[in-house]
């Protein structure tokens, strides 16, 4: 899959070869980049404030919900806010750019966002953009060196996307431009509510965050005192951040709140930078008002404002633990699937996913259905026969060899389909949801296996079967006892 940029991918595959084979070694990327997002805040604020100060903008960050839930799933959100912390860092270290090491440093900072994220790594280089634009004449960096972090960014991203234009060119073309930047990013309809983005978003921020929103807007009157004054620098620079990021949620066509997260940071960094509230002898006190804050947050978690810390699963994993124990040969069917994915990374043979409703259309492209990799469950029960045509259209893209994503997804579109795709299917094991189990059951007699209900999902196992031996993993296992 080419929707995004593979550098998180290298560096879960990284920690993985050192840590070995598991879920807490494939997110170690994640959880570092949320911790050294906290300790660039942390040195930033503490360059010009108290330790009060700068304690409070790591309590106020580590306090924001989505912060904390992203920085600990293996999503590309966290390592982007990172790289988008360190180039800003570099920044406000040298505001005119007068070290060479400085768009060397950014350039690489910005290649490697646009590595993590595709386009939204190219948020440094929009900061820095309209950074140059409010900066005074004396203050703005040279722009001969803003086209050198330029030409360093491109040297660091431009191979992998070259390659993969010349090597997989209709993948490139079809999933990352057209599906992705284009789909996605400029014509797809939002997923969520009419409403605007920007209205979206602060709707989110306000609902998960009241804290961090309402003294982010406290210190906005003392941003403007002081972009006049000595700290200009620093003012425009926040102010150029958290501008740019916000027109980019605003303009950006799909939706969702973790996009909030390369936002977070400058918006504790304003708040504990301007805010009078953490100048002198307040600044303690204000400090021990969020650290209460927070811990009242970790008491209330299931708030929509609380943090979370107890260890989160999929709802069907121990269901799927179990059935991953059985070692058995047969395909895996998930019908309506709320797994998150986990089965793909458990040590079983073939995982396919049925849908008894529609698919949304802005997550899902043409090509993936020409190619076989999305069929109708009449489709599916042809299988055998249609597969040399999508076979050959997969050589065709250049896939890769012993891959085989045909049928990987199963859009029946209605409940009533389901009776027969269990009976073309007798070979094959279901994981079904509970509410499903008449239809099921009625259509699997004579094939199946019915068992017990295990987290609301129960299973019909083929009569048909062997069990794989005990040294055999299946491709992708990252999950296994």
């Amino acid at each position: 899959m080419l929707n995004k940029p593979p550098l998180l991918m290298w560096a879960g595959a990284a920690s993985m070869r050192l840590a070995g084979i598991t879920p807490i070694a494939l997110r170690v990327p994640v959880l570092a980049s949320g911790v050294l997002c906290c300790v660039l805040a942390y040195w930033w604020v503490r360059r010009s404030r108290s330790i009060a100060a700068a304690i409070s903008g790591v309590v106020l960050l580590l306090g924001t919900p989505v912060f904390q839930s992203i920085s600990r799933k293996f999503m590309t959100d966290a390592l982007l806010t990172l790289f988008v912390v360190a180039a800003m860092f570099v920044v406000a270290a040298d505001p005119r750019w007068g070290r060479r090491a400085t768009p060397i440093a950014f350039g690489a900072l910005s290649g490697a966002a646009v590595m993590t994220k595709s386009a939204a790594g190219l948020l440094p280089l929009l900061i820095v953009a309209v950074y140059w634009i409010l900066a005074g004449s004396k203050e703005r960096p040279p722009l001969g060196r803003i086209l050198a972090a330029v030409a360093v960014a491109a040297l660091v991203a431009a191979p992998w996307h070259v390659y993969e234009f010349a090597v997989h060119r209709d993948w490139f073309v079809a999933e990352y431009v057209r599906f992705q930047l284009l789909g996605s990013g400029v014509t797809a309809p939002s997923r969520y509510t009419e409403d605007t983005n920007f209205w979206f978003y602060f709707r989110t921020l306000l609902s998960t965050d009241p804290i961090l929103l309402v003294l982010w807007m406290t210190s906005i009157p003392w941003i403007a005192i002081e972009w006049k004054r000595s700290n200009h620098v620093q003012a425009r620079l926040l102010a150029a951040w958290a501008l740019t990021s916000a027109l980019c949620l605003g303009v950006f066509g799909t939706r969702a709140a973790y996009y909030l997260l390369p936002l977070l940071p400058v918006l504790a960094l304003m708040s504990v930078e301007f805010s009078p509230l953490f100048r002198g002898r307040l600044a303690w006190l204000a400090c021990a008002l969020l650290m209460l804050a927070f811990g009242v947050k970790v008491w209330a978690d299931d708030a929509v404002w609380g943090l979370d810390y107890a260890a989160k699963t999929a709802p069907a994993a121990s269901a799927l633990d179990n059935y991953s124990r059985l070692r058995r040969t047969n395909e895996l069917l998930i019908v309506s699937p709320d797994d998150e994915f986990y089965a793909s990374v458990l040590d079983l043979p073939k995982v396919r996913y049925v849908y008894l409703s529609p698919l949304d259309a802005s997550k899902t492209s043409e090509f993936f259905y020409r190619l076989g990799m999305i069929l109708t469950g009449e489709e599916f029960c042809s299988l055998g026969r249609l597969l040399p045509v999508y076979e050959q259209r997969l050589r065709a893209w250049k896939l890769p060899e012993g891959l085989q994503p045909e049928a990987t997804l199963i859009d029946t579109g209605a409940v009533s389909e389901l009776p027969g795709l269990i009976r073309c299917s007798p070979d094959r094991d279901f994981m079904i949801p509970e509410g499903l189990r008449g239809i099921a059951v009625a259509a699997a007699a004579s094939t199946h296996t019915v068992t017990e209900t295990q987290s609301g999902k129960f299973f019909l196992l083929s009569k048909n079967t062997s069990q794989r031996a005990e040294g055999a993993i299946a491709p992708g296992t990252v999950v296994r006892d």
